[in-house]
């Protein structure tokens, strides 16, 4: 799918209008993932390594924002993991969300925290 070519391999996040691996999906941007903190280009270049980076940012980093300032107060955190392209879906990728669901999402800390309000109150 094209839509696949802006999303991370490792979250899902939609990097549009970048593209994180160019549009022959070879070439990494070597941009940063606002969600997940992935460079692009290193270490999501292949379906083991996103799988592995995919678990230790929902187990380890409990889905917490790379840049939190960019977390939308409506952030779909199943939705955004289910969107991964999908050459680089597991089958544990549900399980991954609902422990999360089941784990509770961290609370916003500091200034993210603040503007999460700021958002919602809009």
């Amino acid at each position: 799918m094209i839509e696949d070519k802006f999303k991370c391999r490792v979250c899902g996040l939609s990097q549009y209008p970048d593209l994180p691996w160019g549009e022959d999906g070879r070439q990494p941007s070597f941009n940063i993932c606002d969600c997940c903190g992935v460079e692009f280009g290193y270490g999501d270049d292949g379906l083991e390594n996103c799988l592995r980076l995919r678990r230790h940012w929902v187990e380890v980093e409990r889905c917490r924002w790379f840049s939190p300032r960019d977390r939308p107060a409506d952030w779909d955190l199943p939705a955004q993991i289910r969107s991964i392209p999908k050459a680089y879906k597991s089958d544990d990728d549900e399980k991954l969300i609902n422990a999360q669901i089941d784990a509770g999402e961290p609370p916003l800390r500091g200034l993210s925290a603040l503007s999460a309000i700021e958002k919602s109150t809009r």
